[in-house]
């Protein structure tokens, strides 16, 4: 397998979305994977799932762990890394899924509270895991980042239907794509970014059948969906990316 030995650490990855497909997707190549979640409205409900999605990555010949931290808190984020790497020893892969809360509003409305709060989760989280995480990548020599953004051109030109501070830090994970993807490069390090717009919605079970290479339900898609974006984050993990860097990948919004 592709990822075999390999440790993702996915930020974001209990939900129903992108990081668990990505957790599914990269679990199915071989890789050890950290699960994260953060403040969730789904409360305690949240712990049950993440541990089903534990359970199919194990299902995948892999080990899991789950991990409940904040990462814009630089407390929570660094302990989260460390329980990382005192399970398994290193972290070879980081997805950067976490994002800020969507509130469509003028941004004459928004409170300041509001405006840093989603800047942090868009923008602070992201320092924060590259932080923690980069200085053993470069030891080893090997690394591959992955930050899933937004395509904040189109989203700019749909004027009825923009949260401001959302797109001003996807925008952000933008610019630290490029620039940190030319500069680790030479260290082993590819730094990439997905930006997509609205992603169709995948049962557990069918995106659990995806991820383990059975594409018969996928297949009949008519609009992006979670795993579209897993699989393109596969092949930035894979030997085929290993000189795909600075990258920023745009998916269709429709």
């Amino acid at each position: 397998m592709e990822l075999k030995g390999r440790v993702a650490l996915i930020t974001g990855s209990c939900g129903e979305g992108m990081g668990r497909s990505t957790a599914l997707r990269l679990a199915r190549e071989g890789a050890n994977i950290v699960l994260n979640y953060g403040t969730h409205r789904r409360g305690q409900e949240i712990q049950a799932y993440a541990n089903r999605i534990a359970e199919a990555i194990r299902g995948f010949g892999g080990r899991a762990i789950v991990q409940q931290a904040d990462t814009a808190n630089e407390q929570q984020a660094k302990a989260m890394v460390e329980a990382a790497l005192k399970e398994f020893g290193k972290v070879d892969i980081l997805v950067n899924n976490v994002g800020g809360d969507w509130d469509i509003r003028d941004y004459t409305a928004i409170s300041f509270e509001h405006w840093k709060a989603v800047l942090s989760a868009e923008v602070d989280s992201v320092f924060l895991m590259m932080k923690y995480i980069v200085p053993g990548m470069r030891e080893h020599r090997w690394g591959r980042i992955v930050h899933i953004g937004l395509d904040s051109v189109l989203q700019l030109g749909n004027t009825k239907g923009v949260a401001p501070d959302y797109c001003l830090g996807k925008a952000a994970r933008a610019w630290m794509t490029t620039a940190f993807g030319v500069q680790e490069l030479s260290k082993g390090i590819t730094v990439n970014c997905i930006e997509p717009g609205p992603t169709a919605h995948m049962t557990f079970e069918d995106a659990l059948k995806a991820a383990g290479g059975d594409y018969s339900i996928w297949r009949q898609r008519e609009r992006v969906t979670c795993h579209d974006v897993a699989e393109i984050i596969a092949f930035l993990c894979s030997e085929a990316g290993r000189f795909v860097s600075g990258s920023t990948i745009r998916l269709p919004m429709f």
